[in-house]
């Protein structure tokens, strides 16, 4: 047994190897690893303990063989019995064990959730206050360029005559109608050509721009949008989860609440309460299947994390590359050289707000220390 437990150590240590770091993450990783470690320690020392009784038991029983007196025989039942108390020791030693990883487990899940329903809100923030939205609009409606208003309105008078219909406000608003139409109102308005060509000239990096661009600012729009709509859907599901993984300790408040009254020291205070009941089952007779049960409710509660924990890390993974894709699209306007100092202003900002984004989705967001195999090792103490 004690070499069992030597491996088992040899076998966790790898998991623990990180570098120092401030991150909550990485802080989170090293208090589970210290109370791992102890627990492993202190169950190691009280097998050994009883294994050196069990030995001595065990040579106590090899002396006592060559003798069959009617009195020995009664010390040898008495050494037996001994023996049986401490194998069950050995056995509520083990189911202690387990249980204590169990808790350590357990409660490192509280604090995973707390730490990702934070990073979600953060997201939410983060897409509330982007002015990706604003920017994408202003810049996919030239309507929204006061020179593009300006030299419609000079074009629109220098068609005199031959305006002989006027576009339906319906059509006006449409950008690619608009653009059209200013295109053919300086091609074949009256006046003076070179004021036409002047007007056109004026609005030319403009027009270019709202042609080539905009279905890709719509696409940067309605993407943005899904990706809001994701990150309040995975909110949902968190406090879903909370509440789920909560009711197993019987605390039945939620996720907001508890955050919003720093309630965790009651939610830990009821997962004690848990495991003493537990412990206090386990002592009875025919306990065995309640035990059971209760201890694979903690079990499944932390399945159920380790499930939502990947569906975060995918959603993180692919905002990025939702990002990347649209700082792709923006770096491919063709003639932005020739037009930049005739670009709005926010089209540097939609550019910084989508760089901001991807650093976001990057850093502050992702959390690689916690996805896939470390996360799994992190929790069950094992390597794939």
């Amino acid at each position: 047994m004690v070499s069992i437990v030597a491996i088992l150590l040899l076998h966790l240590a790898p998991i623990f190897a990180f570098e120092p770091n401030d991150s909550l993450v990485l802080q989170l990783l090293q208090e589970t690893k210290t109370e791992i470690q102890e627990t492993n320690q202190g169950w190691l020392l009280k097998i050994n303990q009883l294994q050196i009784e069990l030995a001595e038991l065990d040579e106590l029983i090899f002396l006592m063989a060559k003798n069959d007196t009617k009195e020995d025989l009664v010390k040898k039942v008495n050494v037996l019995l001994q023996k049986d108390i401490l194998r069950n020791k050995l056995g509520a030693a083990a189911e202690d064990y387990q249980l204590e990883l169990s808790k350590i487990r357990y409660r490192k899940g509280i604090e995973l959730i707390k730490m990702i329903y934070e990073k979600i809100l953060g997201l939410d923030h983060h897409f509330t206050s982007l002015q990706t939205y604003q920017n994408v609009i202003m810049l996919s409606n030239p309507h929204s360029f006061p020179e593009f208003k300006k030299a419609q309105d000079i074009l629109k008078k220098q068609m005199g005559k031959k305006q002989s219909i006027k576009l339906p406000a319906l059509l006006e608003s449409n950008p690619y109608i608009s653009m059209t139409y200013t295109l053919v109102a300086s091609v074949f308005g009256n006046g003076n050509k070179k004021e036409r060509e002047n007007e056109l000239n004026q609005v030319a990096c403009i027009l270019d721009f709202t042609v080539r661009m905009n279905a890709d600012l719509n696409i940067i729009y309605y993407e943005t949008e899904f990706l809001k709509n994701n990150n309040r859907a995975l909110k949902a599901e968190c406090i879903e989860l909370f509440k789920d993984y909560a009711k197993v300790i019987d605390y039945n408040i939620t996720l907001m609440e508890c955050r919003k009254e720093d309630d965790w020291e009651k939610m830990y205070e009821k997962l004690n309460e848990y495991m003493e009941n537990i412990k206090m089952d386990a002592q009875k007779v025919n306990s065995s299947k309640s035990v059971y049960n209760q201890q694979v409710n903690l079990e499944f509660s932390i399945d159920r994390l380790l499930q939502f924990m990947d569906k975060y890390s995918a959603f993180i993974s692919s905002g990025e590359k939702y990002y990347q894709k649209f700082q792709t699209i923006l770096n491919n306007y063709a003639n932005e050289d020739i037009c930049q100092s005739k670009l709005p202003r926010q089209f540097g900002d939609l550019k910084r707000d989508i760089e901001m984004s991807i650093l976001k989705f990057n850093e502050a967001y992702n959390i690689s220390e916690l996805q896939g195999s470390k996360l799994k090792d992190l929790m069950y103490g094992i390597q794939d």
